[in-house]
């Protein structure tokens, strides 16, 4: 996997990186063998690997409540609450969106793609996988604290970047805004791409996007790279005490 050639690599570095969102399409090779809809599949039927942290379901921007997909299942570390294949699909068939947190560590094939972002930027990272029906959205406008490679894999999705950047965001209520504050705070679209399977969007931190599916089932993932600044010490701190 080759993403991070020389000619990529100038081309990052000087005029995107930690600066603005770089579009690439068709970069990312072989990539059915990395993720799809039948690798999807298979690992939502691993049902003891996923809980209420780990498999979110998102309807018109709201989550819905775990329970409501979910049925009790005994395994080896006792009975607990573990997503239910048919209440999921009702869900989807209503047009509800999946997101399946640090899914690298599932996959040997994703933990490699995860590494190569890690070693080329100095950063530590997290995969996200996010699986959308058509014209149904599970967030609006929104920025993220962390520098966003995304992936796509299976159909197509149409990302919206708007021109407003927010400094140093933080893990903080001083950052949690209300979803008006959000499209308020995002300004005006400036750009508009389609992802396609093989692709590749960067977005640096703060940068105020969202993202709408143009075909059922479509499927990419977000790897959310964070890199150790003072300003960050603020975030830790909050969070211990």
């Amino acid at each position: 996997m080759n993403i991070f050639n020389e000619e990529f690599k100038i081309e990052f570095y000087k005029n995107h990186f930690q600066k603005n969102f770089l579009y690439k399409p068709g970069i990312v090779e072989n990539y059915k063998n990395i993720m799809s809809m039948e690798i999807l599949n298979k690992m939502v039927s691993i049902k003891n690997i996923w809980n209420n942290k780990n498999f979110i379901m998102m309807l018109d921007r709201k989550r819905i409540n775990y329970s409501e997909f979910s049925k009790p299942n005994l395994d080896t570390s006792g009975n607990n609450l573990r997503p239910d294949p048919k209440n999921v699909q009702k869900l989807i068939s209503k047009g509800a969106s999946i997101i399946l947190n640090d899914i690298e560590i599932h996959s040997p094939e994703l933990s490699d793609l995860a590494n190569i972002f890690q070693l080329n930027t100095h950063g530590r990272c997290q995969g996200n996988l996010y699986f959308s029906m058509e014209s149904r959205q599970a967030f609006g406008p929104h920025c993220d604290d962390h520098d966003v490679f995304a992936v796509h894999f299976e159909g197509e999705k149409v990302w919206n970047i708007y021109e407003n950047v927010e400094k140093n965001p933080i893990n903080h209520p001083v950052f949690k805004h209300t979803a008006e504050e959000r499209i308020k705070k995002a300004g005006r679209m400036i750009d508009q791409v389609t992802l396609k399977p093989g692709d590749l969007l960067y977005l640096p931190r703060g940068q105020y996007h969202d993202a709408l599916a143009s075909q059922n089932g479509a499927l990419h993932i977000a790897f959310g790279l964070v890199y150790f600044k003072p300003i960050d010490l603020m975030s830790i701190i909050y969070e211990k005490f």
